[in-house]
This record gives C-alpha cells, sequence and structure tokens, in this order.
C-alpha cells in the first residue's frame, strides 16, 4: 500500500477526487427534455490525477482535461472543440454543496469581453447536470449558454 501511495498520490488525495463523480459513460440530453444532444465518456487518467472528457455532439466533438492546477491550487479545465472560437479555459474550480463551479472569460461575436460560470452540479450516482452561463456586464445580468444533464449509461 505504501508503494502504491507513493507511485499513484492522487488516488489518495481527496481534492483529486472531488470530480471523480463525472468520470462514467453519459448520455447528454437538454435538462428537462428527451432531446438527446451527445454522449460523453470521462476517464479518470494519469494516475487519478486528471479527468479527460471525450464528447461527442450533433455539432460538434471536443475534449477537456481536468486537474489541480498547481499555481493556483484550484480545478482546471482545458477544452478543445471542433467549431470556431472552441478553445477555452474554464479556471478556479471548486468542489462545494454538491457541485464543481468554474469561471472563465470569453468574447461574444462582437468581440466584447464576457465573463461566465460553469457548473457541474453532482445529483446522484447516475446523474450530472452541466450548467454554462454568460454575462457582458460584470454579472449584473446572465445569459444561459446551454444546460445539459447527463444520465449515465448503464
Amino acid at each position: 500500500t505504501k508503494i502504491y501511495n507513493t507511485l499513484y498520490p492522487c488516488y489518495t488525495n481527496a481534492r483529486a477526487r472531488e470530480f471523480d463523480f463525472w468520470a462514467g459513460e453519459w448520455d447528454v440530453y437538454a435538462t428537462g427534455t428527451k432531446n438527446l444532444v451527445g454522449h460523453s465518456i470521462v476517464q479518470i487518467i494519469s494516475g487519478g490525477c486528471a479527468l479527460l472528457e471525450n464528447w461527442e455532439g450533433q455539432n460538434s466533438t471536443g475534449k477537456s482535461i481536468n486537474f489541480i492546477d498547481p499555481g493556483t491550487n484550484k480545478w482546471k479545465q482545458s477544452w478543445a472543440g471542433s467549431y470556431a472560437n472552441g478553445i477555452q479555459e474554464f479556471v478556479n474550480g471548486e468542489y462545494k454543496d454538491s457541485a464543481m463551479r468554474f469561471e472563465f472569460e470569453t468574447k461574444n461575436a462582437q468581440g466584447q469581453k464576457m465573463i461566465g460560470r460553469f457548473i457541474f452540479y453532482n445529483e446522484g450516482a447516475s446523474q450530472v447536470r452541466q450548467f454554462n452561463e454568460t454575462s457582458a456586464d460584470e454579472g449584473k445580468t446572465w445569459t444561459t449558454s446551454y444546460d445539459f444533464t447527463s444520465i449515465r449509461r448503464k
């Protein structure tokens, strides 16, 4: 056990296990509907130190890697998608109140800076809700970008 824990310290690190609720194979729906928007396979990789997302949607494909950033000691997601401007960093991730919460910055079609929130709600062993919203007025008002519910494949 001591050798294993030395070789794979992330497996015994409670912080590194916070996002494991998202690991698995998922059918993804628009929240509150039976409208299937895609499929996702999320794997625990790199000795338990990261999660790799493999997304296949109706209009896009993409991958993300999720890990605790040693510079901030908070979770980070680096996303690369197959659509225009499909590269995005989600930062300052913290797990609290049964949800992993990220922040991000992006630009709208006119090039205006926007801030965003990206939340993964842990809704039990077989369901995760992903909610993404942006604000063009420094957080006074918010617009939902997408709201998906992932159901674990049996």
